[in-house]
């Protein structure tokens, strides 16, 4: 059997170790665009500020990939599908295969600004090779500008502060981090990212132009008139799935690339697809939605890996979870943050630099946002992703540590496994 998997980050790497669990003669072929072999995407803020090496973000040894028969072909890009001929090109060569897994993940969204597309110092922030040159751009007298305050851009902005004169971030929404916190823990991150990194936050607004001097950008003009210094400029404004691949060659598409949510195989029985380029179910409501999460990434190229090697391995559907630090703030948040309607309903707890939320639909957990109070936050996972009924227990979820238990002996056992997991 010949598998061939098209991108070497979170989903391939996994999908490419469960064939061999469970296929020990195959062969397996993974290519990625990028110069390096598969490694760490989250570690490259931390690599930005020199927390870590290039040495320390590989996510396997050299010797794994020969030891386990996964061939990693590094600085090629497959440009198209012949999926009646099962076959894949770069350049002018075709390789073919009886499995094929898409994970091309995503792609920056670069949103529409005058006169800063293809300036010398205008960077995204979403690859190791992106991050090594903004490291040979930024220097102590740098006036960084980062567009995005989601996490991207925040881990961005934080890197900066380390190095830069002064990071000034812009972002359209009206709160920082958006899509994982509410707005009123929003308020209180704002403040301390504000108080410990130096940075300057212009919530609701844009970037509308730059100027510039021959290619370089000099300075940004936001959409209030308001000009800023600029000798690097950050484009961390979001991304969008990579599915022109997908697209080109006939599969189903929709925002992503469209799979059976439990085998996550495609429109053709023989190409699977998983991680950022990829539509998920979204297990507490039931949407339909790219989930860019790099947990999900491995858990749909686990089951995309089995099932392409005749295992059984599914997904039972995915959810929303981050864990993150910002200057050593702990934030955790899982499921439904920004649910709205009468069906749901919240919880805050605050504790001097300390905030909980826990979100509830009905009788069940479904989301939580947490600040320097994560203690439960595995327990509170688990009982979202087994979708517990909460009149089950007994005792305050909300306190701190677990007092809560079920009541008859077959609830405790299933609240042993909560907590086991």
């Amino acid at each position: 059997m010949k598998y061939i998997i098209i991108g070497a980050s979170a989903a391939g790497l996994a999908c490419a170790e469960q064939i061999r669990k469970e296929d020990k003669d195959g062969t397996i072929t993974v290519f990625t665009k990028e110069n390096y072999l598969p490694y760490s995407r989250p570690s490259i803020s931390y690599y930005l500020k020199g927390a870590v090496k290039e040495s320390g973000m590989y996510l396997r040894k050299n010797s794994f990939y020969k030891t386990n028969g996964i061939e990693i072909i590094t600085g090629v890009e497959i440009e198209s599908i012949d999926r009646q001929a099962k076959t894949v090109k770069a350049g002018r060569k075709k390789y073919s295969y009886d499995k094929l897994c898409i994970c091309t993940g995503s792609k920056p969204f670069i949103p529409p600004m005058k006169n800063v597309s293809c300036k010398s110092n205008a960077m995204n922030f979403l690859d190791l090779e992106s991050v090594k040159k903004i490291k040979t751009k930024a220097d102590k007298n740098t006036r960084a500008v980062v567009i995005g305050a989601g996490l991207i851009g925040m881990k961005a902005a934080e890197g900066l502060s380390k190095i830069c004169k002064s990071v000034d971030v812009v972002e359209l929404a009206p709160r920082v981090l958006p899509s994982i916190l509410d707005e009123k823990s929003a308020v209180s991150v704002k403040k301390y990212l504000e108080t410990q990194g130096h940075i300057k936050f212009h919530l609701e607004r844009t970037v509308a132009q730059a100027k510039s001097s021959s290619d370089r950008i000099t300075s940004v003009i936001l959409d209030s008139a308001e000009e800023l210094a600029c000798d690097l400029l950050i484009l961390a404004v979001g991304v969008r799935p990579e599915t022109a691949l997908a697209e080109k060659a006939g599969l189903e598409v929709n925002r992503g690339i469209i799979t059976d949510p439990g085998t996550m195989q495609t429109s053709d029985e023989n190409i699977y697809s998983a991680g950022d380029c990829t539509v998920s179910e979204d297990m507490l409501d039931g949407s339909r939605r790219v989930i860019a999460l790099w947990p999900n990434a491995v858990n749909q190229g686990i089951a995309a890996g089995s099932q392409m090697a005749g295992g059984s391995i599914r997904i039972d559907g995915s959810y929303s979870v981050n864990a993150i630090d910002f200057y050593g703030l702990r934030i955790c948040t899982c499921g439904l943050i920004n649910a709205k309607g009468g069906a749901y309903s919240d919880r805050i707890i605050r504790n001097g630099d300390s905030y909980k939320r826990l979100i509830f639909e009905g009788g069940r957990l479904v989301g939580y946002v947490l600040i320097n109070s994560s203690e439960n936050a595995g327990i509170y996972t688990s009982l979202i992703e087994r979708r517990v009924d909460l009149q089950e227990l007994t005792g305050d979820i909300s306190a701190v540590p677990q007092p809560f238990i079920f009541d008859k002996t077959e609830r405790d056992k299933r609240m042993k496994g909560a907590i086991d997991s």
